[in-house]
């Protein structure tokens, strides 16, 4: 059973950053509300698809949430991997099934109700998607720590640190890193690259649909500045990629600069929704 020490402390990182996701939720539903107004849509089905669209990508990334705190919290502190860690984990996870998309429900439930249409389907579905994605990463992350297990030697009562979904292994009893100190020069550079692509893209679109693009491109800068610092800003870092990726994720030209972010933050421990 995973320590409540661990589970404590990582409970409260994640409802302050639940808390930071539904300040963002409520900005990007009323710029949403603000567009469907300006295009006299604010009482159609479309209105209720785009909000739909803005509380399905909350649900995705508060589900994230949970997952990137539970595994930095044990990144951390260290654990002995077990037979029943996956399902532990996995029991972890399940029990903010609720909290993952009620604020989201809530929201949405509200916004069908002036317009007059019921939205496409439920967010319940949604948060099940996003849970089977997270338990998928939680048995890619078992079986990584099950092979490196088996192929390394290790002394007894040695106690791993492991930096997730992918990244540095550490042992003994005060061992540490920061997973954004522990990637190679080219992965820096191939993740300065794909930053490129995404300013590239954006520049080639007029709008987003629930970000201003003038505060994403300030945020691509930010975090380019912020990786090249010896000692980055773990937290800081975090929060604007999940930013970035709600912004720029649903936008079908963005979609090849969105899979390389995706694709160059892995060896940074960030797997992105």
């Amino acid at each position: 059973m995973l320590d409540s020490t661990i589970t404590e402390l990582a409970d409260r990182m994640i409802q302050l950053q639940f808390h930071e996701r539904t300040k963002q939720l409520e900005h990007d539903i009323l710029l949403a509300q603000a567009d469907a107004a300006k295009r006299n849509m604010f009482t159609s089905s479309s209105h209720v698809d785009v909000v739909y669209d803005i509380c399905e990508r909350d649900v995705e990334l508060r589900a994230l949430i949970v997952w990137q705190n539970l595994m930095r919290v044990l990144s951390h502190a260290g654990t002995v991997p077990v037979a029943t860690l996956a399902d532990e984990l996995k029991q972890a996870v399940s029990k903010y099934g609720s909290a993952i998309c009620a604020d989201s429900d809530d929201h949405l439930q509200a916004v069908a109700r002036v317009a007059g249409f019921k939205p496409r389907q439920s967010l319940t579905a949604a948060r099940d998607r996003a849970v089977r994605k997270v338990y998928a990463e939680i048995d890619l992350f078992v079986l990584g720590l099950a092979r490196r297990e088996q192929s390394q030697s290790h002394p007894s009562g040695a106690v791993y640190n492991f930096y997730s979904p992918v990244g540095a292994v550490q042992t003994g009893p005060n061992a540490s890193a920061e997973v954004f100190q522990n990637v190679t020069t080219q992965d820096r550079e191939a993740f300065s690259s794909a930053l490129s692509l995404v300013r590239k893209a954006l520049a080639s679109v007029d709008r987003l649909p629930a970000h201003p693009k003038e505060e994403i491109v300030e945020l691509v800068d930010e975090a380019e500045t912020e990786i090249k610092k010896s000692k980055p800003n773990n937290s800081k870092l975090l929060s604007t990629f999940m930013v970035i990726a709600q912004a720029i994720q649903t936008v079908g030209s963005l979609k090849p600069a969105y899979d390389a972010l995706k694709t160059a933050l892995l060896p940074f421990g960030i797997a992105l929704p």
